[in-house]
């Protein structure tokens, strides 16, 4: 399938993975860091993938260029619209580090149903997962708005623009939910395995 060049892929690893208690982009799952895999996944379908993070250095093995925040210490809405001011095309699409399962399928089937509002985003189980969606640049002053105000929630941002919230229900919530679900503490990693290896890399990482 033809790559889509109207679209640049965009990766959000500037958290400071305070409940992980260290880098969630860089923990290995199936053989490969988890920014790898949404690498991986993003590359089959965009042209152009970017990375948003403050740490340049990290991710140099994944040969992607990597762009610093304009506005620090906003989370993930300080990386978007340093997405937006280091792209040049009318969407972004955007996806948080901490989602491993992430497919091609699930990344296409919500551009397929991208509307012309502002933001396209999935709702599971009657919550909105904004760090995985279709951004336009129509949004782009209301977000610089929001920045320069200090408010830095991308859920108040959403729900104050034109959103077209898709409500997954039936067998695809339950698909969907499983390849967006994210990893955000110890627990939720060592959910991840069974394995006797990996739960002596687990022991280790609680020490």
């Amino acid at each position: 399938m033809e790559l889509r060049t109207d679209i640049v892929g965009v990766i959000l690893a500037g958290g400071k993975s305070s409940r992980m208690g260290q880098n969630k982009a860089m923990l290995e799952f199936r053989g490969k860091p988890f920014i790898q895999h949404i690498a991986e996944t993003l590359k089959e379908i965009f042209e152009e993938v970017i990375i948003i993070s403050d740490d340049t250095e990290a991710y140099k093995f994944l040969y992607l260029p990597v762009y610093v925040d304009v506005y620090k210490n906003c989370g993930p809405l300080g990386g978007i619209h340093s997405a937006f001011i280091n792209s040049n095309t009318e969407n972004i699409f955007v996806a948080s580090c901490d989602l491993p399962f992430i497919n091609f399928d699930v990344v296409r089937f919500l551009i397929d149903h991208h509307s012309h509002n502002e933001v396209t985003v999935f709702s599971v189980d009657q919550q909105i997962q904004p760090l995985f969606g279709l951004y336009n640049r129509s949004c782009f002053l209301e977000l610089e708005n929001h920045l320069k105000q200090k408010r830095c929630s991308v859920l108040q941002f959403i729900n104050n623009i034109h959103a077209n919230v898709i409500q997954l229900k039936s067998s695809l919530a339950i698909t969907f939910s499983e390849n967006l679900k994210n990893v955000n503490t110890l627990e939720d990693y060592q959910a991840l395995f069974k394995d006797k290896e990996t739960s002596e890399i687990l022991n280790k990482l609680s020490c």
